[in-house]
């Protein structure tokens, strides 16, 4: 499954970008341009998981890359995701195992390095940032999704993807979140191997991590105070416990989760 604190930090869903910014901010936008140098940022964000499935079964997406995820199973409504796929031009699974439902409807098949078949960073929930060293060689042609991505990029002839190594994206990663809420500019893959894990922020090379947010009692809002919400709604009404049937069993997921 995807790292999804990991993820919401790179600017891994429709309406963020990288380092929390906010793809609807005109301010974030052009933070992130002009970090990249320069090219407009388009304002509208792009579909959103369940959306692409939509999409491609209304025929307005003609083609899906699927990096580390199996739609073909964790996605609701599996019959239209499978419609969808049939319908689409051209669909790449980029995976570790042909065990995933999805790569049957692949028309091309990225073999992908598994998590100790390559080297990186995942961050939990407490915003504890930890070093995954390489262990094993990956079989066959298979390389780590990064690596995919800049190889596909640089053969487009984009620029910037110029990397020798995945410290040097970690690199990149760390300098756009300087003087942000999550900064960790003062990481590196070498102190992450020499020190150990670290809690954002860690704005600079010699600071230990941030074990506590929130110590000055100014919150991520507008006007700096927590924000509570108590929803009084937020009932199940439609079948209710008693003595004889005091439980009541959940699959564990909502329409919009991706987790199996």
């Amino acid at each position: 499954q995807p790292n999804a604190m990991g993820g919401r930090e790179v600017g891994g869903m429709a309406s963020l970008l990288a380092a929390h910014k906010n793809l609807g901010n005109p301010k974030h936008r052009k933070e992130v341009s002009d970090f990249w140098g320069g090219g407009e940022i388009q304002a509208e964000p792009g579909y959103t998981a369940t959306e692409m499935f939509d999409a491609l079964d209304e025929g307005k997406l003609k083609a899906i890359w699927i990096i580390c995820t199996n739609p073909a199973v964790s996605m609701p409504n599996v019959k239209k995701v499978e419609r969808a796929l049939k319908k689409a031009k051209f669909v790449v699974v980029q995976d570790i195992s042909h065990n995933s439902e999805t790569t049957k409807f692949a028309d091309l098949l990225l073999p992908a390095a598994g998590w100790l078949e390559k080297e990186g960073t995942m961050t939990n929930s407490e915003r504890r940032v930890s070093y995954l060293p390489k262990v094993i060689d990956a079989p066959g042609e298979a390389l780590p999704d990064a690596e995919i991505i800049w190889r596909f990029a640089q053969a487009m002839g984009y620029t910037g993807f110029d990397y020798a190594n995945s410290s040097e994206v970690y690199d990149e990663h760390c300098l756009l979140t300087k003087g942000t809420e999550i900064d960790i500019s003062g990481l590196s893959y070498e102190r992450l191997i020499n020190e150990g894990s670290f809690q954002w922020p860690v704005p600079h090379k010699t600071h230990k991590g941030t074990p506590r947010l929130f110590t000055d009692r100014k919150f991520f809002t507008n006007d700096k105070k927590a924000h509570f919400n108590a929803p009084s709604t937020l009932y199940n009404k439609s079948e209710e416990t008693d003595n004889e049937y005091p439980l009541i069993l959940n699959s564990g997921r909502v329409r919009d989760q991706w987790h199996t």
